[in-house]
């Protein structure tokens, strides 16, 4: 027959247990929440995908994971609240190739997530559809053909930076689409230029209108880098 301490002794096991299962799921749990908070968390932010502008990489309806973190921070980093910063600290700035999220700089409260393809300095232009960077054009090379969410086919291409950065994008109109030959664009100290991957169904900074385009990026208007999609 059990005595007393020993059912007490099972029982205060048995609490334990559950307590180290309860903190193995809830701490891992609690954190996410609190680091992945919409617009508090410190380090990490989850956005949903839109719109097609950056397919092939971000199909409509996926989720990407944002690090704030990736390149300092700015005022800007949260939505409900500006810290006390001028420009970025630290200042890092991204690389050619970075998909980044960003707000629109004409109203400075809608998200973009664009890709990252000039730089302070450099001299961008699209020519018959190519991406030229500093008078020298970007390679490509044909990637087969991507089904879009209207079940339509368009021809995808590798693009390849000058650092290597490799990534697929689409190209509906063969060079001949109203942003695929544009004039020459310096990029202005603390700007960044940034294009969508699907390059035919893209608002970004090849329109420079003031009511509908995205033009040149400001740094300090970047939240941040996409770390994962899922």
């Amino acid at each position: 027959m059990d005595t007393s301490s020993q059912t007490g002794a099972r029982y205060r096991r048995s609490e334990r247990r559950w307590l180290f299962l309860a903190m193995a799921i809830g701490l891992p749990l609690f954190l996410v929440l609190v680091l992945c908070l919409p617009g508090l968390g410190p380090v990490f932010r989850v956005f949903t995908i839109p719109s097609g502008a950056m397919m092939p990489m971000l199909p409509v309806g996926s989720y990407v994971v944002v690090s704030r973190a990736s390149y300092g921070y700015s005022r800007y980093s949260f939505e409900l609240f500006q810290l006390p910063l001028a420009g970025r600290w630290p200042a890092l700035m991204p690389r050619r190739g970075d998909v980044v999220v960003f707000l629109l700089p004409r109203d400075r409260k809608t998200h973009y997530v664009k890709r990252v393809v000039g730089l302070p300095g450099d001299r961008i232009q699209m020519v018959k559809g190519r991406l030229s960077i500093n008078e020298q054009l970007v390679p490509i090379e044909a990637a087969g053909r991507m089904t879009m969410n209207d079940k339509t086919e368009l021809p995808a291409y590798i693009e390849t930076l000058p650092d290597g950065t490799a990534y697929r994008i689409i190209q509906r109109d063969g060079g001949s689409g109203p942003h695929d030959n544009t004039p020459v664009y310096t990029v202005p100290a603390g700007h960044l230029f940034v294009l969508g991957d699907n390059r035919s169904n893209s608002t970004d900074s090849r329109e420079h209108s003031p009511r509908y385009g995205v033009g040149f990026v400001p740094v300090e208007l970047v939240i941040g880098r996409v770390v994962s999609v899922f």
